[in-house]
């Protein structure tokens, strides 16, 4: 799985603090460990020489007193050292041995410090009562590090901060690229995005102010091409008005004034397609469609239209399927793929046969429409769905101006979709349309 900017720019940022709050940490306890070597030996031998002035100050019963109010109290116990004691030393490490090396420069030469004396475990410190050896046994945890458990609070309080931090960091730095890419995204369907704004750091304000201008003059070449080519379907349509009565008044046959008027049908056609491609598509037209009762109104113009007696049309819809969309958009989406079946798809025989589907896929619909002719080659179907491009001399001779499957895929993306071509099994050319579900402009 990959992850997003977001998310990648978070764990570099975590990882990045993690690490220094680790290596600080290291750097501190080095650094603390002579200070805190230094502290325990001048605690441990105060310790010893307290406990040798008051045995020294003590004699007979009151030693023996002292002795016992030394290990209840304070959990001191003082034991004649002997020849034969087994001693084990204290585990090496760098702050026991800085510790032992303190204890000695203040208690002499004479003083040892052991893990372990005859199998007891202890803290055990070696010192002389008028040249008679004696054992301190303390408690081991005297010579623990202090402050342990602290730091690990501490540690999890900074690492916690840092993460929240690294957070907020990625959030600043992820949300004018978040905002740049839902503005590509609503560009890319056709919507004129909001205005990003052109402050900040230098970098993303350049970049947010190229996009603001790119974005306009895109909108502006839009309406151009809008308005252009709706004055050229006005002063192309007013001629072909003229023509058709001029036809009917002519004194000519009526096969040729039929082939005449299929002829101003065709380019009257032609020319509703390039204003269909031209069109915009307005967010205010979304509404909850019933995709079997649009379907049916759509077919219906065709199982009564041009070639009715050689179609059948066989639609697999499931009651109560619906689409959050445009209904114009579904209209014309379905004209133009029932069109280019109807126009292409044909058998040897003459007979075209088309089957319609629509379902549910997730967040949106899923249409195909297929037909039984003889297809295109492979190579071809990826540049069907170019503007202006039309299959073979075989097919071309069908006329047309190569719009329908590109007004089929700009509307597709146009509603967050998509236009797939496929050849089936058994011949004829499958057109698979997903669409989603709108999201209203409130939401």
């Amino acid at each position: 799985m990959r992850l997003s900017l977001f998310w990648r720019t978070f764990a570099l940022i975590a990882l990045l603090i993690i690490v220094s709050l680790a290596a600080w940490l290291q750097l501190f306890r080095a650094a603390n460990v002579e200070p805190a070597a230094e502290r325990f030996a001048w605690e441990a031998a105060s310790l010893v020489n307290l406990t040798r002035a008051g045995l020294l100050s003590t004699t007979g019963p009151g030693r023996s007193l002292l002795l016992a109010d030394l290990a209840r109290e304070e959990g001191i116990r003082v034991l004649p050292a002997e020849p034969g004691d087994r001693i084990e030393d204290w585990p090496d490490t760098r702050f026991g041995a800085l510790a032992e090396q303190r204890l000695r420069e203040r208690l002499g030469p004479a003083m040892r410090l052991a893990g372990r004396v005859n199998g007891t475990p202890g803290l055990w410190i070696g010192f002389e009562i008028d040249a008679d050896p004696y054992w301190l046994l303390l408690d081991p945890q005297r010579l623990q590090r202090p402050g342990g458990r602290s730091w690990l609070g501490w540690l999890a309080i900074a690492l916690t901060l840092s993460v929240l931090g690294a957070l907020a960091i990625s959030r600043v730095i992820h949300r004018p690229l978040s905002s740049l890419a839902g503005a590509i995204d609503r560009l890319s369907r056709e919507e004129a995005p909001e205005p990003l704004p052109e402050v900040g750091p230098t970098e993303l304000a350049e970049v947010n102010r190229r996009f603001n201008r790119m974005a306009h003059d895109l909108h502006a070449l839009e309406q151009d091409r809008a308005e252009a080519l709706a004055g050229i379907s006005h002063d192309i349509r007013t001629p072909l008005t003229r023509l058709r009565m001029e036809i009917e008044l002519a004194p000519i046959d009526a096969a040729a004034r039929a082939s005449m008027a299929d002829e101003i049908e065709r380019i009257d056609a032609i020319v509703r397609q390039f204003v269909d491609f031209a069109q915009p598509v307005e967010l205010e037209s979304m509404s909850d469609i019933d995709l079997t009762a649009a379907i049916d109104s759509v077919v219906a113009g065709f199982t009564h239209g041009p070639d009715a007696a050689q179609l059948s049309l066989h639609r697999s819809i499931r009651p109560g399927t619906h689409w959050h969309g445009s209904q114009t958009s579904l209209a014309r989406i379905l004209s133009n793929l029932l069109e280019n079946a109807r126009r292409y798809g044909a058998d040897a025989t003459g007979h075209i046969r088309i089957e319609l589907s629509a379902q549910r896929l997730g967040r949106g619909i899923e249409l195909c429409v297929r037909d039984h002719g003889p297809g295109v080659p492979v190579e071809q179907l990826e540049r069907l769905q170019r503007p202006f491009a039309r299959a073979d001399a075989e097919r071309s001779r069908f006329g047309g101006s190569g719009l329908g499957l590109a007004i089929v895929g700009r509307l597709a993306r146009r509603h967050g979709g998509s236009l797939q071509l496929e050849l089936p099994a058994g011949g004829g050319l499958l057109a698979r349309v997903q669409l989603q579900d709108a999201v209203s402009p409130a939401a």
